[in-house]
């Protein structure tokens, strides 16, 4: 529900949470900030008081650490006359994505998931930068709670988000890790426009965006409730922080877990924010290019995998060894870095189905350099020390067979100096080879792959079967005068967001009379130039595909009829979906 401009109250609503509690929808005359504890006001003021004085030293700190780049994404969102937080996810040609909660903004069937078209909005970044504004669409997943408060907002595209540098700013990563359980009883990072304020002193006058750090207490069916009862964890939401994505570090990544849905007022200490993993299929529909954990640590051939400050929450250094489903070192050194590590992963041509190992580098940095993952040694200063990079060198894998390889594999980060300290960093490969070898021809969303007749090349017909990955409608041979085609559903990579999708594509051959299925050896003793497949792409066939590019190799198999011949054939598919 809406909370029009010239109202500071705040209303109740129906969810899925514990205790009594209100949305965190402001006004946009509304006090801004995050709360925190009396303790914490107390250490950054050195005072508990709602004098001028006290609250510009005690959140003055928290709003320039708001500031830091990792918050580049975090914006003010105003619709209507309500005020939340809001975070940019990306920019789909001239319009620009915003995450927020549901509640934030109109819809007439929240309730289900739907869309609404109508209401003006605009979204400011914590530069001022007015980034987006305009008649706007607002997503939602099925708003019954603080579970699922949560919308996107698709709205008219200004100017594109840029760092203090003038660079554009980088989407933010988000958790779909949806059966993990790391993110409880784990630090919650907070950056919103809400009331500030503490339980003794209330809301006290001051505005901007500020920073704060909870922690995830409880999961309770999807809301994150998060606690501010110790001196690690100070900071709640509070009116004005409805929207604002919640973070959590992830092995090197500021990942958004949460987006800040209600609180229980000032006493309480406590606020709800809704979990995103378990809606990121959902948020892939209505944005496809939605920057993920899994998508940013997936590596392609021309991709690397380049995670940041893995040791920045961890005492000292972190070192690297082989995980699960790789080859790589097993114990640690301290030497002055350079090189790299070679690894080996088994990886699955899709193309072909076999099993192949894919030699991969890997390194680590310090101040002084690159060098070997296993190696815990730094330079001081150590500022960019920890970082993780893994890569594809098509050096290293002359003998690889054209193919789509995939697989999944991780390395486990150790604590030098802390023991203790031990994450297994789940990672993927998708990695396109022989894009540039020669082919039987090319399947576009235009045009049609041809081979040759092969039947004038062996005695008698030649028959067609899918193998690898690729599944048909043809399983074995037939011969009959039947005028159909095969269905062919082929895995494929999405260019841009490295996602797994399936394409199904129409093949055929020629009898020298007629089209049939590929399966079929059948021929026509007064056609001419019989045996021709062709290899074709329909929109219709494929209504579940996202638009986008996407690429794959696939193989058919030639088989002689009344002949021993066979022959393996290789297709490249290159397809755009407007």
């Amino acid at each position: 529900m809406q909370k029009q401009a010239s109202s500071v109250s705040f209303s109740p609503f129906k969810s899925d949470r514990i205790l009594p509690t209100v949305v965190l929808l402001a006004s946009c005359n509304s006090a801004r900030a995050v709360g925190i504890s009396d303790q914490k006001f107390q250490a950054l003021s050195g005072t508990l008081s709602n004098t001028k004085e006290a609250v510009s030293a005690a959140y003055s700190p928290l709003r320039e650490e708001s500031h830091q780049p990792r918050f580049d994404t975090v914006g003010v969102l105003i619709a209507g006359g309500a005020l939340c937080t809001g975070s940019w996810i990306g920019n789909e040609g001239e319009h620009a994505y915003v995450i927020t909660a549901a509640h934030c903004v109109y819809g007439d069937n929240k309730s289900e998931e739907s869309n609404y078209t109508g209401q003006t909005m605009s979204f400011r970044t914590g530069d001022g930068r007015l980034v987006a504004q305009g008649v706007s669409t607002a997503y939602f997943r099925g708003y019954r709670g603080c579970s699922t408060d949560l919308a996107v907002v698709k709205m008219p595209l200004l100017t594109e988000p840029l760092t203090q540098a003038g660079k554009t700013v980088s989407p933010p990563v988000y958790d779909d890790d949806i059966t993990s359980t790391q993110h409880i009883n784990a630090p919650l990072i907070l950056a919103g426009y809400g009331a500030k304020g503490t339980p003794t002193l209330g809301g006290v006058s001051f505005s901007g965006r500020v920073f704060g750090v909870g922690t995830v207490s409880q999961d309770s069916s999807g809301c994150l409730i998060n606690h501010a009862a110790t001196t690690d964890a100070w900071a709640f939401g509070a009116p004005g922080d409805s929207g604002s994505t919640n973070w959590q570090w992830r092995d090197g990544q500021f990942v958004g877990v949460g987006i800040t849905s209600w609180w229980a007022g000032w006493n309480s200490r406590k606020s709800g924010h809704g979990r995103i993993a378990p809606h990121t299929p959902w948020l892939k529909k209505v944005f496809p290019n939605l920057n993920t954990v899994s998508r940013s640590r997936t590596l392609t051939e021309n991709h690397p995998v380049q995670l940041g400050r893995v040791e920045s929450q961890v005492p000292g250094t972190v070192y690297y060894v082989a995980g699960d489903n790789v080859q790589g070192p097993t114990s640690r050194k301290w030497v002055y870095p350079r090189g790299f590590t070679t690894l080996s992963v088994p990886m699955t041509n899709q193309a072909t189905n076999a099993t192949a190992n894919v030699t991969l580098r890997a390194q680590r940095s310090t101040w002084c350099g690159w060098g070997e993952i296993n190696n815990g040694v730094y330079c001081y200063p150590d500022a960019t020390k920890g970082e993780l990079k893994v890569w594809f060198a098509p050096s290293d894998n002359p003998g690889l067979s054209p193919g789509l390889y995939q697989s999944e594999f991780s390395l486990q980060a150790r604590g030098w100096h802390d023991h203790s300290y031990t994450s297994n960093i789940k990672l993927a490969a998708s990695i396109l080879v022989g894009a540039d070898a020669p082919s039987e021809g090319t399947v576009t969303e235009s045009s049609a792959a041809m081979t040759v007749p092969y039947d004038s090349l062996v005695n008698g017909t030649v028959y067609y079967l899918s193998t690898g990955q690729t599944e048909s409608t043809a399983t074995s041979r037939v011969w009959h005068g039947s005028r159909n085609w095969t269905t062919l559903s082929v895995p494929v990579r999405r260019r841009d967001t490295n996602d797994e999708y399936t394409i199904h594509l129409r093949a055929q051959r020629n009898t020298g009379c007629f089209w049939t299925e590929i399966n079929n050896g059948v021929y026509c003793r007064s056609g001419a130039n019989y045996g021709h497949l062709r290899i074709f792409y329909r929109a219709e066939d494929n209504p579940h595909l996202p638009a986008g590019d996407y690429d794959s190799l696939f193989n058919l198999t030639a088989n002689g009829w009344h002949s021993s011949f066979y022959k393996m054939l290789t297709f490249k598919l290159a397809v755009h979906k407007e």
